[in-house]
Formats: C-alpha cells, sequence, structure tokens
C-alpha cells in the first residue's frame, strides 16, 4: 500500500516506521525545510519538500504521480478537502475533530454543555491566570495557551496577545493535579490507553516561554481514587469526541482539585516530536484504525513508567551513536540527521529517548561520550 501521513511536527514517527517495516511505501509531509530527510529515508520514510508539502495543487499531483492509496491525517492544522475523501481512504482526522485542538473556546463550550467542569472564565488578565486563543491561526503565531503566575507574566501576555490582536479568552488559573488520558478514537468508537498525572508541562507554558518541554516533563500513577473521578468525567468528553468521526490518537489534559476533575484542552494529535515507541506492527495499528478496533492500538501504547532520558549535544557537529541503540535495544529516536555518512542531532535542541526499559549500560555509554549532556 503506498501511504501519505500529513504529519505533525514529527508526531508520527514509530507509526510511520512500523509501517514501512510492514513493506508499505510511506511518504510524510515535512514543512520544516532542516528536516533530517535522509535520516527517515534510511528507516523507509520519504519526507515530501516545504513546496509540495503546502501547496495543495503539487500535494495533488504527488499523490496521483505515486499512487497513493490511504491519507493518514493527524495534522489538525491540514483541512482535508472533499475530493480527497472522494478519490482516496483516509484515516484521521477530519474537519470536525481537528477542531478539538485549533477552536479552543468552541471545544471548551462543548465540553461544558456536557456538564463537565472546566476552569472559570475571567473578564480580565491577571494573575494568575491562563489565557488561550478562541482560534489557533495558521500563520503559526500562537499555538499554546500562556500561563501567568506573576506581574511580569502579565506584561508579557498583553505584549504577545495585545500587540498582534489575536481574539483570545481567560481562565481561571487552577493550582492541582496535571493529568493527561491518552486514547484512540475509530469509526465511533474509542478507548483509553493509559491515565497518568504529569508535572513540568506548566513551566514551559508560563507567558509563552516554551522551553524544550520534553527535558521538564514528568510522569506518574494517579491513585485509583482519582482513576475514578477522571473517568467518570472522560467518559462523557470521550462518547462526545467519537460522535465528532474521524479516527486518531490523543490526549485529553485536565487538573484534579478537591476530588474534582476539569477539562483543560484537548491534543487531537499524537504528542510534538513523539519518539515513544508503539508495541504493534503496522498493520495492526492500520487495522485499529480502520476496522474500528481501538483497543488493539490503546492496550499498545506505552505506559506512565516508561523510562525516558534527554541527550544535548555539546557541539553542533557532534556525531551520535547511533549504534547503541542496536546494541542495547533502544527504540530509536526521531530528530537525527546524517551529515557525511555520520548521525547527528541537528540545531543542537537534543532529543528525547524513551522505552519501557532503558539499560544501564546504554545510559553509561552515553554519558561517558563527552559529546553529549544526558540528562535523566
Amino acid at each position: 500500500m503506498n501511504i501519505l501521513c500529513l504529519d505533525y511536527c514529527m508526531s508520527n514517527f514509530h507509526n510511520l516506521v512500523e509501517l514501512a517495516h510492514d513493506g508499505h511505501a510511506v511518504y510524510m509531509t515535512g514543512s520544516d525545510p532542516d528536516v533530517a530527510r535522509e535520516y527517515y529515508d534510511s528507516l523507509g520514510i520519504t519526507v515530501l519538500d516545504v513546496e509540495t508539502s503546502t501547496k495543495g495543487s503539487l500535494l495533488d499531483q504527488f499523490m496521483k504521480e505515486n499512487k497513493i492509496d490511504l491519507i493518514i491525517n493527524q495534522n489538525p492544522m491540514m483541512p482535508i478537502p472533499h475530493h480527497w475523501r472522494k478519490d482516496y481512504e483516509v484515516i484521521g482526522l477530519n474537519e470536525l475533530s481537528s477542531n478539538l485542538e485549533t477552536h479552543k473556546l468552541w471545544c471548551r463550550t462543548e465540553v461544558e454543555k456536557l456538564g463537565v467542569p472546566v476552569p472559570k472564565l475571567l473578564d480580565r488578565v491577571t494573575a494568575p491566570c491562563v489565557v488561550k486563543p478562541n482560534k489557533i491561526l495558521h500563520d503559526g503565531k500562537v499555538h499554546c495557551a500562556m500561563v501567568a503566575l506573576d506581574d511580569d507574566a502579565i506584561k508579557w501576555v498583553k505584549y504577545m496577545w495585545g500587540v498582534k490582536g489575536i481574539p483570545y479568552y481567560i481562565e481561571e488559573y487552577i493550582e492541582g493535579t496535571e493529568t493527561n488520558i491518552e486514547f484512540v478514537v475509530s469509526r465511533g468508537n474509542w478507548s483509553i490507553s493509559h491515565i497518568q498525572a504529569s508535572t513540568g508541562e506548566g513551566k514551559s507554558k508560563r507567558a509563552g516561554q516554551y522551553s524544550y518541554y520534553t527535558k521538564y516533563l514528568k510522569y506518574k500513577e494517579v491513585s485509583d481514587g482519582d482513576r475514578f473521578i477522571i473517568f467518570e468525567e472522560t467518559e462523557k468528553v470521550l462518547d462526545w469526541i467519537a460522535s465528532l468521526g474521524g479516527s486518531f490518537q490523543g490526549q485529553l489534559t485536565g487538573i484534579i482539585r478537591n476530588g474534582k476533575w476539569y477539562f483543560v484542552e484537548v491534543n487531537s494529535r499524537l504528542a510534538e516530536n513523539n519518539s515513544t515507541p508503539i508495541f504493534v506492527r503496522g498493520n495492526q495499528y492500520l487495522r485499529s484504525l480502520r476496522e474500528g478496533d481501538p483497543d488493539l492500538l490503546a492496550d499498545a501504547i506505552y505506559c506512565a513508567d516508561m523510562e525516558k532520558i534527554v541527550v544535548h549535544p555539546r557541539f553542533r557537529d557532534s556525531v551520535y551513536p547511533i549504534n547503541l541503540h542496536e546494541k542495547y535495544g533502544v527504540s530509536i529516536p526521531c530528530g537525527l540527521d546524517i551529515v557525511d555518512g555520520d548521525y547527528i542531532v541537528p540545531k543542537q535542541v537534543g532529543l528525547v529517548i524513551i522505552d519501557d526499559h532503558i539499560p544501564s549500560g546504554f545510559v553509561k555509554e552515553l554519558k561517558n561520550n563527552l559529546e553529549f549532556i544526558v540528562s535523566p
């Protein structure tokens, strides 16, 4: 099968690797001119150039010339033209399910109608608060909430949003336990992969100072009591999400405070820069999303006790020891590049390596390599 994935920030890396392993011809759109095309090619994934990826007429021509059979849309910013659904099989996000992430005020309003608790709306920006765009713009200026906890942050928020004239709304800042619910939707059915608590994400969203969030984000199990509270509310939300159509993976984010779960947002796609392995083959992944069997994929996603390290290169041309992944059986990361036959970490932004178990020998050898800094 010839498969085109409309990708979002490399979030479908492991899905596509598994599809290539199962013999499919795999193509992926790429909006970054510096994306590691040679590295992806070595894994059986062809990344389209930026112009073809972003210009509808060229993408149409590419799909016809390469006889695309299936489109996987996991990009909430990519509307699917009607004629694509007529001429090709499409799984992933449709227009309505894309709106879950991009039309934030609409999504909040619809969830509130379900009787699910949401943060209180505020009349003005005053610390502490959370500022969100009514609708994410396709020009890429604002893509996330801004958490304002002090007066300096308030000034920054007013500059970022006021000067650019972006419609926004203000929510109460709820101090509590942040929770993530990973889910899979397939042909009107839904399944929860896992429920976990998280810490560190707020640090990257304070007044829009979006740090390399994967360095700070940590997960932990939630208590049985909290799990019951979460499920009681998210069941209503997931029933509604599944009714919108589409077959995709996503996350619900919420806050638990004083025995109540508050809805925060939906990410209707995989996590950005995803380096999290899935434990199904490519054909099983397709079967789950195409045949209305979300359990097959949901049961194969990582759990909260997955191990994670972050690797930062000290120098721009530091050669990454890719051989260690084969030696220790550790899941390969996305975000590498190949230059003159060597694997390197482009832009010195660092890599996230995640697996169900990362052997101590793997970590030790990386730490002994003076070209890199390893953060547990």
